[in-house]
């Protein structure tokens, strides 16, 4: 039941989001074409830029947007954080892969700045796997650390992109949704005895913020 009403919560909300959107016209530069920023028919690719670690470019977020017109724009974001560390015996790794398409309303702003609210659908799976000199497990880092999932969430997003050059910008977001879970079975193999399954049905149901960590580099094609 729980499930049921969030797939009708989600789909609704978008479909609605999406009608409000085509009626919504801006008055800048971009409309005429040839203007800074991206017009009907124009396509956006972007980059994350990570502040807080060693490498400068993130590819762990990739972004693409379709502007129906230049006030409305589909939008694709792929994610992909993989991580696997071996510590004398013991390796342990995970895998997210993440997919959110969604739709924006951008306003006139200025002929450099392009404000915008969307809302996106959000769809995620992670996996995880641990292995030892006794055990190799696979869907988690153990009965419940780290355990896999498929996620399926529903956000609103609201940012701006500031185009320093033509058809060249960086950007900033920000969202708050609500996300559902729910938790797949993890095989225990023991290198001597019998292997078992643990899948005992567990699912969560949470509502916050997020924000990108870092600011986001695109180009208009």
């Amino acid at each position: 039941m729980l499930k049921k009403s969030f797939f009708a919560c989600a789909f609704s909300l978008i479909a609605a989001f999406s009608a409000s959107a085509q009626d919504v016209t801006v008055t800048s530069a971009s409309t005429a074409g040839g203007g800074i920023k991206p017009t009907t028919g124009e396509i956006t690719g972007e980059v994350q830029l990570s502040l807080t670690d060693g490498s400068t470019v993130g590819l762990n977020q990739l972004r693409g947007r379709y502007f129906l017109s230049p006030s409305t724009a589909l939008r694709l974001s792929f994610a992909l954080d993989a991580y696997n560390d071996t510590n004398d015996d013991e390796t342990r790794s995970t895998t997210l892969v993440s997919l959110s398409p969604g739709i924006e309303k951008h306003f006139a702003g200025t002929d450099r700045l392009s404000p915008y609210i969307g809302a996106e659908l959000r769809l995620s799976k992670f996996f995880a796997s641990y292995e030892d000199d006794n055990f190799e497990v696979e869907g988690g880092w153990g009965t419940g650390t780290n355990r896999n999932y498929f996620g399926l969430g529903l956000g609103a997003v609201a940012g701006a992109d500031y185009y320093f050059a033509k058809h060249v910008y960086l950007g900033v977001e920000f969202g708050y949704g609500l996300t559902y879970r729910t938790y797949g079975e993890v095989e225990i193999n023991p290198k001597n005895g019998a292997s078992f399954t643990v899948d005992d049905d567990q699912n969560s149901l949470t509502l916050g913020s997020s924000v990108n960590g870092g600011l986001r580099l695109g180009f208009v094609f």
